[in-house]
């Protein structure tokens, strides 16, 4: 088959979903199927190399870039308003940018990408076309344009419902796509919470399809971190987000635990949504064994999921999603202190097949007992690796083999 992939990542550089899609990508090259990439990007942080056997495409959008960067990304806690305005006013592309993104809800990246999918359409003759989302200018690029092939759309996050909903116009696009997409892959979280509304994903059942991540893969291998004599390095790599994934758990934990011999280490954005004094009182007790080393690129954050002992999940409030970082950890197979919020997060029964995973609810607090317990699990288990064909064994439906294949009958589904 001729295959198109739509990444983009053009909001977020260092989004996860471009590394899932690149990697599902890879494995149906990997297969024997011509597969191309159409990058949309910042026009500031290149795409790295697309998989071998695949072939890449960018399509830069630096005005949408300028235009994310003055307003902050619409950061509550940022600069005052006037002040973002001034410094959209600086850059007139970006002032324009905002105009169809912000007043008419209609960014740039929907007509440039139609127009290039269709371009690349007419040279290559594609069978089938998916759009990786979120976002979703790319989903409504592929439902515009004119091609030949099948159109699938991937949505790796919901786009309606909960506070992952993608704004104000998201159910009119959500209908738009169940309207003309040939295709829609959903989570199985999403699949679940179908019966929960009649929203239009929930009126078109017979196109959509359950699809997993593809993130199971070999670790990036590193010296150690710790073991004789050094610090455990427990490390949380992600995201942080209001209210869904917080890390104010974790930092008083370990202050209440206030073990000489842990380090805490905090890789990723998201303390923007945070007060600068929120880490302070633990800072008072740890000192430099508190790292926050903020978002690095992609590549920087696996080596610092390499250097770790123990690997940190925060757990999300809301259930309408599965994160896909999970299945990063189990890779890894290192081991994982696993912060949940609620008593059904949705990931609970990973951990519980997972055998190297120590599972504590917010709920439960910082007494005595708790603390003794979490030491007790990361003196013991720092050190520690799951072969990763044990864990690729545990998690077999996220290797992107089985998701290329998944992939494959998705687009013999369309009929």
């Amino acid at each position: 088959m001729n295959l198109l992939f739509l990444i983009d990542q053009v909001d977020y550089p260092f989004a996860p979903n471009p590394v899932l899609a690149r990697r599902a990508a890879g494995a149906l090259a990997d297969m024997g199927h011509t597969v191309h990439l159409l990058e949309l990007y910042d026009g500031q942080h290149l795409p790295p190399d697309p998989p071998e056997g695949c072939r890449a495409f960018l399509l830069p959008f630096a005005d949408e870039r300028r235009m994310n960067d003055a307003l902050e990304h619409g950061n509550k806690n940022g600069a005052p308003v006037p002040l973002r305005l001034l410094r959209l006013a600086a850059h007139p592309t970006a002032v324009a940018a905002a105009v169809r993104q912000i007043v008419l809800h209609h960014p740039r990246r929907i007509d440039a990408c139609r127009a290039m999918t269709e371009q690349l359409d007419g040279r290559y003759h594609y069978d089938a076309v998916f759009s990786v989302n979120a976002p979703f200018p790319s989903a409504q690029s592929l439902r515009d344009a004119k091609i030949g092939g099948k159109k699938l759309v991937w949505m790796m996050d919901p786009l309606t419902g909960g506070p992952a909903s993608q704004g104000p116009t998201a159910e009119a696009v959500e209908r738009s796509l169940c309207e003309k997409i040939d295709r829609i892959l959903i989570t199985a979280q999403m699949a679940e919470r179908l019966d929960e509304g009649s929203g239009a994903l929930a009126a078109c059942r017979h196109k959509l399809q359950v699809m997993e991540f593809p993130c199971m893969v070999p670790p990036v291998e590193k010296e150690p971190g710790a073991a004789s004599g050094k610090r455990i390095r427990c490390a949380f790599v992600g995201s942080l987000y209001p209210v869904i994934r917080t890390p104010h758990y974790a930092l008083e934990l370990f202050r209440c635990m206030n073990d000489p011999d842990l380090e805490l280490v905090f890789v990723g954005d998201g303390w923007q949504h945070y007060a600068a004094t929120l880490p302070d009182s633990c800072r008072r007790v740890m000192g430099e064994r508190l790292q926050i080393l903020g978002q690095v690129p992609y590549a920087r954050a696996q080596e610092e999921v390499a250097r770790a002992d123990v690997l940190i999940n925060l757990g999300n409030r809301e259930n309408s999603q599965l994160p896909s970082k999970i299945f990063e950890i189990f890779s890894s197979g290192k081991p994982v202190l696993n912060l949940a919020k609620r008593p059904d997060d949705v990931a609970l029964p990973y951990f519980e097949r997972y055998p190297l995973a120590c599972t504590v609810l917010e709920r439960e607090g910082t007494d005595l007992q708790v603390c003794a317990r979490v030491r007790a699990f990361l003196h013991k288990n720092a050190g520690r690796r799951l072969p990763f064909e044990q864990a690729e064994e545990l998690f077999r439906a996220n290797t992107p083999a089985a998701v290329a294949q998944a992939l494959l009958d998705a687009v013999a589904a369309c009929g």
